[in-house]
């Protein structure tokens, strides 16, 4: 009976494996199935003339090998892990995650690099900005098989950077003078796997910095409440029109609202497409929805903000946001909620859409042809930035997101053995004081 590499490796002992392990076992399974030039062919090695290679290799702004994967995370376990064969090669981390654009073309322009391990998204950036010249490219690696907790390859995410997709829109809105012209793009995409259960539509933006300290502060919590819609003396600068009239809703937070229209389309035959079903509903936090934000009448609603002005940069008074329901209106609308719960970082996404289950997709997204398209509205290449639309499920833990999950866990553990010091500095204080008595 032959044997199968696999019979193999169940009896083999547990080591990390390497590129020669590889190439031992491909030729004892083949010695007997393939010629002897053809067996020559397997003791090629995975990367040809990789250390001549190396020590010739001087030109900066470059490198050698350039591996591509799906996140920072991944790429940092990718760097660890190949110790063994970067040997003395300059390696170069090349991933958004604290990690400025200017600083990797700085350290690109002094430094001479054989090998860079990153993400697409900042990869692509830095070909555009002239930081990386790709001509002396040797290898180019894709990380194609690792999946993440959600099972999903690099090519499985659906997620979709149309900030230089939809160019023409991006130089349209870098002029403020253009802000009444409309503007559209449409990107068609392959899902290759079932999305199965709830589907939810993301925004992500990179390089926009809602932590600053002017920009949290600048809102009136009295008037997002309902209590005061004229109580506009935190909002600076955007407290008042150009007229002196108060701006409701006022603050640099509610002015640079998000304010894309993304819609998704399925292709169901060749030339049948039909609208995604999405809801905008059931978006927020309960405590932002009923405690946090109030409207300061539920009739009438346009009445009660006579004699205030729209933000300068909104397309549509806060009392027009969702015509079509009114109880997802003014203050309360999903969307300005969301926006308003300002992010930690500078990159981050928010909860855009959720998927409505009903007809072809009661059991998710099926795979097959789709596409955005993008009412173009918000500007982000003024500031260097950039934005995605994202589409994800969530796992049996909640979002694919480990940061919260770590820090709770980092945090119990802490205060678990914080109380065990104190416990035992209480019983031993406790006993010395007995002794003291006696």
């Amino acid at each position: 009976m032959e044997k199968k590499i696999t019979d193999v490796l169940a009896k083999s002992e547990l080591k990390p494996g390497t590129p020669e392990d590889l190439q031992k076992l491909m030729k004892d399974y083949y010695s007997s199935h393939r010629s002897v030039i053809e067996l020559e062919e397997l003791k090629l090695p995975v990367c040809p003339k990789w250390v001549k290679l190396r020590k010739n290799h001087s030109e900066k702004k470059s490198v050698l090998m350039l591996i591509i994967c799906s996140s920072a995370v991944r790429a940092l376990e990718l760097i660890r892990s190949m110790t063994a064969f970067r040997g003395d090669s300059k390696v170069m981390k090349l991933f958004a995650k604290h990690i400025k654009v200017q600083e990797q073309v700085k350290l690109l322009e002094k430094r001479v690099v054989h090998l860079g391990v990153g993400t697409p998204g900042r990869i692509k950036e830095l070909i555009k900005q002239g930081g990386l010249n790709l001509n002396p490219l040797k290898f180019l690696v894709f990380d194609w098989n690792w999946r993440d907790q959600k099972l999903r390859r690099m090519m499985d995410i659906p997620e979709i950077n149309y900030t230089y997709i939809c160019e023409n829109c991006a130089k349209l809105r870098e002029n403020a003078f253009n802000f009444d012209q409309k503007c559209t793009c449409s990107i068609p995409f392959y899902l290759q796997e079932n999305m199965e259960g709830d589907v939810y539509m993301y925004y992500k933006l990179y390089g926009f910095y809602q932590n600053h300290y002017r920009y949290v502060l600048s809102r009136s919590n009295n008037q997002l409440v309902g209590k005061d819609i004229m109580d506009v003396e935190d909002c600076a600068p955007f407290k008042v029109s150009q007229n002196k009239t108060p701006i409701a809703p006022c603050g640099a937070i509610a002015n640079s609202m998000f304010n894309d229209t993304i819609i998704l389309s399925y292709t169901l035959k060749s030339s049948v497409h039909i609208q995604v079903p999405m809801l905008k509903t059931e978006l927020t936090w309960w405590t932002d929805k009923y405690v946090k934000f109030q409207n300061p009448s539920l009739i009438n609603l346009s009445d009660r903000f006579v004699g205030t002005e729209k933000p300068p940069y909104w397309q549509a008074p806060i009392y027009e946001l969702d015509t079509s329901d009114p109880g997802n209106n003014g203050f309360l609308n999903d969307d300005f909620i969301v926006w308003m719960r300002t992010a930690a970082f500078p990159t981050f996404k928010k909860l855009y859409r959720r998927l409505y289950r009903v007809q072809y997709f009661m059991d998710g997204l099926p795979a097959g042809n789709y596409s955005f398209n993008i009412s173009y509205n918000f500007p982000v290449t003024r500031i260097k930035g950039e934005k995605s639309v994202v589409l994800s499920t969530l796992t049996w833990s909640g979002g694919s997101s480990l940061f919260l999950g770590l820090a709770y866990t980092v945090t119990g553990a802490f205060l678990w053995l914080a109380s065990f010091a104190l416990m035992a500095i209480h019983i031993t204080m406790k006993r010395k004081k007995l002794s003291y008595r006696r």
